[in-house]
C-alpha cells in the first residue's frame, strides 16, 4: 500500500514539475514578447535603432548593420557612410568618437558582429556637447554590456572579386576580469579596384581627360585597448592604434586640348604613384562618478600624427613634336593633432546640466619637390617646388540642461562657444594668411510622446571648417601641366539646421529639415592653355528643404523589408565664379528585403533596391543612379559561424554629370568598379557573453586630416 502511495504521489509530483516548467516556459515567452524591443524610438535628439529587433540584422556585421537602419547610407566602394541630408558622419561607439576613417573606418566596423550591438542612435542635429565642425551627423554604436570575465574573440576573413581580388582580415582577442579588460584587433586588407574617369571642359578652349587607373592598397593596423577600474567609481583607459599603410596607382590618362586657336595638341602620360603613410593614434581617458546620484567628469586627450612620404613618376608624350617629358615629384606631408577636454555630467532633481571645455591643436607641414629628368639626371625645378606651414588652435567650451516633463515631453538646450586662431605659411614664396574668429553655437531639443506617436523638433548651428587638404597649396600633377592643389585663403562655412521629426508605432519614422549654408567651398577646375587646374573657392550659399520617411515591418513572419525615401528642394546663389544656378532638387529611394528561408533563421536571402533620380543643386546636375546588390547568408554551429555572400551594383552603373558655368561646360562620366563579389567568413570563440564593450575617446578633429 505504501508503494502505491509512493508512486502515486511521485507521478503526481512529475506531473506538477512537468506543469509548471511548462506554464514557466510560457511565461518567459510572454515576458519576452512583452519586453520585445521596438524597431525605432525617437527622442528627443536621435533616432534609435534598436538591433535585437531586426531579422535583417542579425548575422551580420557593422557595417551591413549600418545599412539597414533608416536614412543611412553606406558605400563600401567610395568607403563613405553618410545620413539623408548630410554631408558626412561621425562614428562613435559607446559615446566615443572612433578615431578611424574611409577604408580604415569600414575594415574596423566589419569586426563588430551584429549580436554584440543593442542599438544605433542615428544624431542629425548633433547637441552642443560634440564638435561643432561640419554639416555632419553622428552615428552612436551602442555595444551590449560584458557582465562575465575570461577571453573570447573572433576571426573574419573577406574575399572582394571587382576587376581585381582584393583580400580583407581583421581579428580580435578579449580578455577582461573583474576590474581589468584588454582587447587587441588586428587589421589587414591588400585590395585592387580599376577606375575609368572622364572629365570635359568645353568652352573657348575645350579639354578631353580620360584616365585609366588602377587604385592599389595595403594596409596592417593592430589596435591595442586596455581599461582598468581604479575602484566601483572609477576608470581609466587608453587606446593606441598603428596603421601601416601603404597605396599605389598606375594611371594611363590620354588629354586632347584644343585652344581658341582651333590648333589641337594631344598628351599621353603614364604615371607610377606609390606612398607609404604610418600612422600613431593614442587615446587616453579617466572617468569618475562624484556621488551615488549619477554625477560624473570625464577627462580625454588624444595625440595624431602620420608622415606620408609619396613618390610619383610620371611620363607624357606630347602629339605636337613628339617629345617626351619624364618628371618625378617627391612629396612630405606630417599632419599632427592633439586634443584634451574634460566634461562633466550633473543630474538633479530639476533637471541635467551638462558642461565641459576644450583644447585642440593642428599643425602641418608639406614639402613638395619636383624633379625634370634630364640627359639621365632628375634636376630640381625649384620653381614648381612648394613648402607649406599650417598651425590652427581651437578653444571650446559648452553648457546644457536637459529636463523631462513628465511621460510626454522631453526638452534640451545648449550653448557651444569655439575660438580659433589660424595662421599658414609657404616659405617659397615667402607669403602667409592668419585669422582669428570666435562663434556661438546654439542648439535646442524639444519632443512629445502620446501612445503610438512622437514628435520632435530640433535646432543647431554649425560651422564647416576646411580640412588640411583643402587649405595646402600642395600640387597634385596629373602631367607636367595640369595639376590639382588646395587654397590657403579658405574660410569655414555656417550651417543652420532645423528639423521637425514623427514616429509612428515604432515602424514609421518621417522628418521635415531645413538647412542654410552659408559661405559653402568646394573644388573648381579651369583651362589655362594646356594646363587644367583645380583649386578650392568659396564660392556659394545654399538653402535646402528636405523630406525623410522611411517604414519598417514583417510580412509571413519571414519578410523583414525597409522603404525609405528622400526628397529635397534647393535654392543656391554664387559668388567668386561666373555661373548660372538652378534651383535644385533631389529624390531617392531604397527597398531592403530579407527573406528568412528556413524554420530556425539560420538561412536568409537579402534584396536591395536603391535609386537616386537626376538631381540639380547649385550650378551641378547628375544622372540618375539605380542599384540592386543582393545576397545570402549562413548561420552555423549555433551562430558562432557566419557566412556572407553579396553581390553589389549588380548593373555596374556610371556616376555622370554636368557643371555649368557662365563660359564653359564640365562635364564627368566615372566608373569606380562598383560592382563586386564579396563573400565573408566569421568565427566567434569563447562565451557568447564574453564580449568587451569597448570604450573610444573623442576625437572628432581627425577627419579634417584628409
Amino acid at each position: 500500500m505504501k508503494l502505491k502511495y509512493i508512486l502515486i504521489i511521485s507521478l503526481f509530483s512529475s506531473t506538477l514539475s512537468a506543469q509548471i516548467q511548462k506554464d514557466s516556459i510560457y511565461q518567459v515567452e510572454q515576458i519576452n514578447l512583452l519586453v520585445k524591443k521596438k524597431l525605432l524610438e525617437r527622442k528627443a535628439d536621435r533616432l534609435i535603432f534598436n538591433v535585437e529587433a531586426s531579422v535583417a540584422s542579425q548575422g551580420m556585421d557593422a557595417v551591413e548593420t549600418l545599412a539597414n537602419v533608416p536614412m543611412l547610407k553606406i558605400d563600401e566602394n567610395m568607403g563613405s557612410i553618410s545620413i539623408a541630408g548630410k554631408s558626412s558622419v561621425s562614428i562613435m561607439i559607446n559615446g566615443r568618437i572612433l578615431n578611424l576613417s574611409g577604408t580604415g573606418l569600414l575594415n574596423y566596423l566589419k569586426s563588430i558582429r551584429s549580436e554584440n550591438i543593442l542599438k544605433i542612435e542615428v544624431i542629425t542635429t548633433p547637441p552642443s556637447k560634440y564638435e561643432a565642425q561640419g554639416n555632419s551627423g553622428i552615428i552612436n554604436i551602442i555595444l551590449k554590456k560584458n557582465p562575465n570575465i575570461g577571453f573570447s574573440g573572433n576571426i573574419n576573413s573577406g574575399l572582394i572579386q571587382r576587376t581585381y581580388s582584393g583580400f580583407t582580415s581583421n581579428g580580435a582577442l578579449n580578455y577582461q576580469t573583474e576590474k581589468f579588460s584588454s582587447s587587441l584587433k588586428l587589421m589587414y586588407y591588400d585590395s585592387a579596384k580599376r577606375t575609368d574617369e572622364n572629365y570635359t571642359i568645353l568652352g573657348a578652349s575645350q579639354n578631353y581627360s580620360n584616365s585609366i587607373r588602377r587604385d592599389m592598397w595595403n594596409e596592417l593596423t593592430p589596435t591595442l585597448n586596455l581599461s582598468y577600474k581604479l575602484s566601483k567609481n572609477s576608470e581609466i583607459g587608453m587606446e593606441y592604434t598603428y596603421a601601416r599603410q601603404k597605396s599605389g596607382m598606375d594611371i594611363v590618362n590620354t588629354t586632347k586640348n584644343i585652344g581658341s586657336d582651333l590648333k589641337e595638341e594631344n598628351l599621353l602620360t603614364n604615371t607610377f604613384h606609390r606612398g607609404k603613410l604610418p600612422t600613431h593614434t593614442l587615446s587616453a581617458y579617466y572617468d569618475v562618478k562624484l556621488d551615488s546620484l549619477g554625477k560624473k567628469l570625464s577627462i580625454a586627450g588624444n595625440f595624431y600624427k602620420n608622415n606620408s612620404d609619396t613618390e610619383v613618376n610620371f611620363s607624357t608624350l606630347q602629339s605636337s613634336d613628339n617629345s617626351v617629358k619624364d618628371v618625378k615629384t617627391i612629396s612630405l606631408v606630417s599632419p599632427q593633432i592633439f586634443s584634451a577636454q574634460a566634461d562633466l555630467e550633473l543630474p538633479f532633481s530639476f533637471g541635467i546640466i551638462e558642461t565641459g571645455i576644450k583644447f585642440n591643436q593642428f599643425k602641418n607641414s608639406s614639402d613638395l619637390r619636383y624633379f625634370n629628368l634630364v640627359n639621365g639626371q632628375y634636376i630640381p625645378d625649384n620653381l614648381r617646388a612648394n613648402l607649406f606651414q599650417y598651425q590652427e588652435e581651437n578653444y571650446a567650451g559648452y553648457i546644457s540642461y536637459a529636463k523631462n516633463f513628465g511621460e510626454h515631453w522631453e526638452t534640451k538646450a545648449g550653448l557651444r562657444y569655439e575660438n580659433t586662431n589660424a595662421k599658414s605659411f609657404t616659405p617659397s614664396s615667402n607669403s602667409g594668411n592668419q585669422y582669428n574668429y570666435g562663434q556661438w553655437f546654439p542648439s535646442v531639443y524639444v519632443s512629445y510622446k502620446e501612445d503610438k506617436n512622437v514628435f520632435s523638433l530640433s535646432y543647431s548651428r554649425r560651422i564647416n571648417r576646411p580640412s588640411m587638404g583643402n587649405l595646402n597649396p600642395f600640387r597634385w600633377y596629373q602631367n607636367p601641366y595640369s595639376y590639382s592643389s588646395g587654397n590657403p585663403l579658405l574660410t569655414p562655412a555656417y550651417i543652420n539646421n532645423l528639423e521637425l521629426g514623427y514616429t509612428f508605432n515604432n515602424k514609421f519614422s518621417a522628418s521635415i529639415y531645413y538647412l542654410r549654408m552659408k559661405n559653402a567651398f568646394g573644388q573648381i577646375s579651369t583651362i589655362e592653355g594646356l594646363s587644367q587646374i583645380g583649386t578650392y573657392l568659396n564660392y556659394y550659399n545654399n538653402n535646402s528643404l528636405g523630406l525623410n520617411a522611411s517604414y519598417t515591418d514583417t510580412f509571413f513572419k519571414f519578410w523583414e523589408t525597409t522603404i525609405s525615401m528622400t526628397a529635397a528642394l534647393q535654392n543656391s546663389t554664387v559668388f567668386n565664379i561666373q555661373a548660372e544656378t538652378q534651383k535644385g532638387n533631389s529624390f531617392d529611394y531604397s527597398i531592403n528585403n530579407t527573406f528568412t528561408l528556413n524554420k530556425n533563421k539560420t538561412f536568409a536571402l537579402f534584396l536591395n533596391y536603391s535609386h537616386s533620380l537626376p538631381y540639380k543643386n547649385v550650378n551641378y546636375y547628375f544622372y540618375a543612379f539605380p542599384e540592386l546588390t543582393s545576397g545570402l547568408k549562413f548561420s552555423l554551429m549555433e551562430k558562432k559561424l557566419q557566412i556572407n555572400a553579396t553581390v553589389t551594383n549588380i548593373f555596374a552603373q556610371r556616376y555622370r554629370g554636368t557643371i555649368s558655368f557662365t563660359d564653359s561646360t564640365q562635364r564627368m562620366d566615372n566608373y569606380w568598379d562598383g560592382r563586386s563579389f564579396r563573400l565573408s567568413v566569421n568565427y566567434t570563440f569563447g562565451s557568447g557573453k564574453n564580449k568587451i564593450s569597448k570604450k573610444n575617446i573623442k576625437f572628432d578633429e581627425k577627419e579634417r586630416v584628409q
